[in-house]
C-alpha cells in the first residue's frame, strides 16, 4: 500500500491620534475603502494554503467580496496560471452535474476546475490524516481522452468515441476553508478545492448505445471499511449519464480557448456531498454495471 507525505508550504491597524480637522476625515475615507482581502491576492493566498495543507484566514471578508459566479470563474483562471507554473496539467473536475450542487443559489451552469499530474494517486493509497487542516472525500468518476477530435463532441454519442477507459476514483479534497453554508463563487474561484484523487480498477470503454445506457444504469456504491454503505446511487445520478461531464469541460475549455489532449483525464463529479475524515478509516466505491462489468477503488486514512 503507498504512503505518501503531502504536507509540503491586514487587517488595517486602528490608530487615535490628534490632528486636524480636515487629516482626520482623510483618515476617515481611507479606513472605509481599504480592502483587506484584496482580489489581486486571492490566487496566491490560494496557492499558499494548499501548499500547507492550511485555510486561509481571512475567508469571510472573501465571502463578501466575491459574489457572483463570473468572478469565481476569473479567479479560478488566475488560480489556474499559478498551479500551471508548478505542475503539469493532468485533467479537469466537474461540480454541477449532481442535483445538490447543481441547486446551490448563484449557480448558472456546472463548475470546472483544473487538476495536476501530482493530485493522482494509486489504488490502495493511505493518506496521512495531517496531510492538511481540513481532509473532505468522496465517491466520483473518471475517464480518460483518447483524442483530440473529443473538442468537436456535440452529444455524449459522439464524446464517447474518443475515450478510451472509465476509472473507479475516489476524489480527496483539501478545503482552503469552511465550505458551510456552500459557497459556489468561492469554490469555483479555489479550482474546486482539488486536492487528491485515487485511480482504481479501470474497464475499457465501447462506443455503442448501449454502453452509453449502462452508465445511466450502473449503480455506484460508496462504503467503509466495515461494509456499511454511505452512498448508493444509480450512475444518472450525475447529469442523467456521467459522460455528460466531458461536454460540460469541452465547453469551459473552449470558453477559455484551450482544448482538450489525448492523455487528459475529466472527473464528472461526486455521487454523494463530501464526508469529512478526522479519525483513521478505509473507504472503496464500487461500480456495478459498466458494460456488464464491475470495477472499484479504495483508499484509506491513517
Amino acid at each position: 500500500m503507498n504512503k505518501i507525505n503531502s504536507k509540503n508550504l491586514y487587517h488595517p491597524t486602528l490608530m487615535s491620534i490628534m490632528v486636524l480637522p480636515f487629516i482626520l476625515i482623510s483618515s476617515i475615507t481611507f479606513a472605509q475603502t481599504e480592502k483587506p482581502c484584496p482580489l489581486e491576492d486571492w490566487a496566491q493566498n490560494v496557492v499558499g494554503a494548499w501548499n500547507e495543507g492550511a485555510t486561509i484566514n481571512n475567508i469571510d471578508c472573501y465571502r463578501d467580496t466575491v459574489t457572483s459566479m463570473n468572478m469565481g470563474r476569473n479567479l479560478r483562471d488566475e488560480v489556474i496560471a499559478q498551479f500551471d507554473t508548478m505542475f503539469p496539467r493532468a485533467g479537469y473536475k466537474v461540480v454541477g452535474l449532481d442535483p445538490i450542487n447543481a441547486a446551490l443559489p448563484g449557480v448558472d451552469r456546472p463548475m470546472v476546475g483544473a487538476m495536476y499530474v501530482s493530485m493522482f494517486l494509486a489504488n490502495g493509497t493511505t493518506l496521512p490524516l495531517d496531510s492538511a487542516e481540513i481532509i473532505i472525500t468522496e465517491p466520483d468518476f473518471i475517464v480518460s481522452v483518447s483524442d483530440s477530435q473529443i473538442n468537436a463532441a456535440k452529444t455524449i454519442e459522439e464524446a464517447i468515441k474518443y475515450i478510451d477507459r472509465i476509472y473507479a476514483f475516489i476524489e480527496t479534497l483539501a478545503p482552503i476553508f469552511v465550505n458551510n453554508p456552500p459557497n459556489p463563487y468561492l469554490m469555483q474561484a479555489s479550482n474546486l478545492m482539488a486536492r487528491w484523487g485515487v485511480l482504481g480498477e479501470s474497464v475499457e470503454v465501447v462506443p455503442t448505445e448501449e454502453f452509453i445506457r449502462s452508465l445511466e444504469t450502473m449503480t455506484v456504491t460508496f462504503q467503509d471499511g466495515d461494509g456499511n454503505v454511505l452512498a448508493k446511487q444509480p450512475g444518472s445520478y450525475l447529469g442523467n449519464n456521467p459522460l455528460n461531464g466531458i461536454l460540460v469541460v469541452v465547453d469551459e475549455l473552449q470558453r477559455r480557448g484551450e482544448q482538450l489532449q489525448p492523455g487528459d483525464l475529466i472527473s464528472s463529479g461526486s455521487y454523494m456531498p463530501p464526508i469529512l475524515v478526522d479519525k483513521p478509516a478505509k473507504y472503496e466505491t464500487i461500480y456495478e454495471g459498466i458494460g456488464g462489468k464491475t470495477i472499484s477503488v479504495s483508499t484509506s486514512f491513517r
